[in-house]
């Protein structure tokens, strides 16, 4: 009896470089057809990528150090593709972006993204993801519409663990399926998500809601926290929307500029919990956060946690 044809399985990882190149071999292999960012370059980069690739889906195990990436209208014309990734966060944090949508994303959290349009995100943390790629028109038989999931996430919860658990599951066991058996299993995922997404009412909305337009704006504010010349006006800009009603979504709250302000100080907050493993410059991660005033910057990181930068490193590494 002939043994049983498996699907191809493909490994990457930045391992087979040295770490001078690593992030280079990354962007222009693993990542071609976006622009790819390094969000903290001070440190050594390091990902890995495990692909079971079949005509029915694909499924892409990464784990990663964080950057972020964008794909831009010449890298939609240039190759094409137009398949839609169902993405789970196994660890750390990241963000989405596309069209009217967005959202920032932690462990559990369930978001999609589409190949076919412009859009972005990335990893603001070590994270680690499986993602379900699927043809266009088999998710619009399964799911529904591209356009009104793309950028959008589904929280953690009771019903997000069983779609993980099954994700998992597949992941580890597709490298002994053959391609009828992950057919079976990609259209088995599609129904597990489908009762997940009729279960939160999900539903495509043409117009950005206040919450809608809140979480995307936070998702773009993750994108733009590197530009020290990023605020509100450039907000409001970036989102085609009027400072009124940028405002209104964040009523209730601290306002902008302190969210701003706010994201700014974790981000470095987190990359000094990174900095104290591999090493690196203060200065360096308070340039890459967005600010160019140094003692400000120690203010404000004082008065946020209550230690300034260099006493808080100290504390890490004690």
């Amino acid at each position: 009896m002939s043994a049983k044809k498996t699907i191809p399985i493909f490994f990457r990882t930045t391992d087979s470089v040295g770490p001078k190149d690593a992030f280079d071999y990354w962007r222009s292999t693993v990542m071609a057809g976006t622009e790819l960012a390094q969000l903290d370059s001070d440190q050594p980069f390091s990902a890995s990528r495990k692909v079971a690739a079949s005509r029915h889906g694909s499924v892409f195990h990464t784990i990663s150090r964080p950057y972020s990436l964008e794909r831009k209208p010449h890298h939609v014309r240039g190759d094409g593709r137009e398949d839609m990734g169902i993405m789970l966060i196994i660890r750390g944090r990241g963000y989405i972006e596309q069209g009217n949508n967005g959202a920032l994303l932690g462990a559990g959290d369930i978001s999609f993204q589409t190949w076919g349009r412009p859009g972005g995100g990335g990893g603001l943390t070590d994270f680690e993801e499986i993602r379900l790629a699927v043809p266009r028109a088999t998710f619009l038989a399964h799911i529904g519409n591209v356009d009104d999931f793309a950028g959008r996430k589904f929280a953690a919860g009771p019903l997000n663990d069983l779609f993980a658990a099954y994700l998992c599951a597949f992941a580890g066991s597709v490298k002994v399926m053959s391609d009828a058996e992950t057919g079976i299993a990609v259209e088995s995922a599609l129904h597990l998500l489908r009762g997940i997404i009729n279960g939160q009412n999900a539903r495509g909305d043409g117009d950005l809601s206040a919450n809608a337009l809140r979480s995307l704006a936070l998702a773009r504010i993750e994108h733009r926290l590197h530009d020290p010349d990023f605020g509100p006006d450039a907000l409001a800009a970036d989102l085609r929307v009027s400072r009124s009603r940028l405002y209104a979504a964040f009523s209730g709250g601290e306002g902008i500029a302190a969210t701003i302000r706010d994201a700014r100080l974790d981000r470095a907050h987190d990359r000094i919990v990174m900095m104290q493993k591999a090493g690196g410059r203060i200065g360096s991660i308070m340039a890459g956060c967005g600010f160019t005033d140094p003692a400000a910057f120690s203010r404000a990181f004082r008065q946020r946690f209550g230690l300034s930068p260099r006493d808080f490193l100290a504390q890490c590494a004690g």
